[in-house]
């Protein structure tokens, strides 16, 4: 066989011209040259629309009539506390439910909790915990009326099972 004959592989090439590469290497310069000239543009900032300045003017004057005029429109409801005696019994509630977090306490450990920190129970509650011996004394004031839970007198269950009437009948129960 003849060498024009000779069978290739398929991705076989004939030898390089230095055409090939000349062109890439124009490619490349072409590309850095129209990247310089775009760099070197300044471009100024975009103009906002027309319409945006008497939108904004006019949305200031309406929240300044707002502001200052509080027309009967806008109903500002304010959210009304519950009557004390309501009052009264969530906090009944939220002393039972400390008393028994106490009393877990007591059984996990043997002794009473030093204070409510010790116990798992946040300070902020508005509760005032006192350990005398072996009874405790959970105490909260509610719009000036006292609500207390005192181990030594009652037993927790007898205790919330006395408020528990007032909570059944409130709930519907």
């Amino acid at each position: 066989m003849s060498e024009n004959n000779e069978v290739k592989p398929f991705h076989a090439k004939d030898a390089p011209s230095g055409q090939e590469a000349a062109e890439a290497v124009a490619a490349v310069i072409k590309h850095a040259q129209e990247r310089d000239t775009a760099a070197k543009k300044k471009v100024g900032p975009k103009k906002q629309p027309k319409w945006l300045l008497p939108l904004g003017i006019n949305l200031g004057v309406f929240a300044a009539y707002l502001l200052i005029w509080s027309p009967d429109w806008i109903v500002l409801n304010q959210i009304a506390p519950p009557p004390i005696e309501q009052q009264v019994e969530n906090t009944r509630f939220g002393i039972y439910m400390q008393a028994q977090r106490i009393e877990q306490f007591r059984i996990d450990n043997g002794r009473l909790p030093r204070d409510l920190v010790e116990a798992g129970i946040n300070p902020d509650l508005g509760l005032d915990y006192t350990p005398q011996g072996t009874s405790y004394v959970l105490y909260a004031d509610v719009g000036g009326e006292p609500v207390s839970f005192n181990s030594a007198q009652q037993s927790l269950a007898e205790w919330g099972a006395s408020n528990a009437a007032g909570l059944s009948a409130r709930i519907g129960g």
